[in-house]
């Protein structure tokens, strides 16, 4: 189990419940917690003016958000905050998280660690949006992944690269032609 949920069980925060399609905060709605996710599937995204969803993150258990916003100088939440399936989340207003940082270092070394990991995910997705080619975002997504992906559908993995559907496909039907990946089961490997 992760580390972080493991130390959160040791306290006794009140835990939501959400349902699969519900709406936690809304883009622009102001952040006032810090919440973590024990449970299910947080989606962090918007929509765009043609109705296509720019997905800005996906949380499962263990991972954290509104921990940035709530030191930052705008408190907005910056896209819609999801649940993609039934989840469960505890929230701290700040004092309470700085509490939890001061009081526990097992805590506060789980939430550094947690902060630099997710740094490193930005710095690969800034990487993703600004390549140049479509097939440089999907072989450096699969060089930051140990050479092997395993996709849910060509539809997230598409909206993972920023890319449509259509053409996302295109490019794994090529690169599989090309020799320089296979795709089976699920799973995009680096030949």
């Amino acid at each position: 189990m992760n580390k972080i949920i493991n130390i959160l069980q040791k306290y006794k925060y009140p835990a939501a419940h959400y349902g699969k399609s519900a709406y936690i905060h809304y883009e622009g709605e102001t952040c006032s917690l810090v919440e973590i996710v024990l449970k299910g599937h947080i989606r962090i995204l918007s929509i765009d003016s043609n109705g296509n969803e720019i997905v800005y993150k996906d949380l499962g258990p263990g991972d954290v958000y509104g921990n940035n916003l709530i030191f930052s100088s705008s408190h907005l939440y910056r896209g819609n905050v999801t649940a993609q399936e039934d989840s469960i989340v505890v929230a701290m207003e700040k004092e309470e998280y700085l509490s939890l940082l001061s009081k526990d270092r097992d805590f506060l070394e789980a939430m550094l660690t947690y902060q630099s990991e997710d740094s490193k995910r930005l710095n690969q997705t800034l990487k993703l949006l600004t390549a140049s080619t479509s097939e440089e975002k999907l072989l450096y997504l699969l060089k930051t992944s140990g050479n092997e992906i395993k996709v849910k559908s060509v539809t997230d993995l598409a909206k993972r690269l920023n890319m449509t559907r259509e053409a996302t496909s295109r490019l794994i039907h090529r690169l599989v032609r090309e020799k320089k990946i296979s795709f089976a089961n699920k799973i995009i490997k680096r030949t």
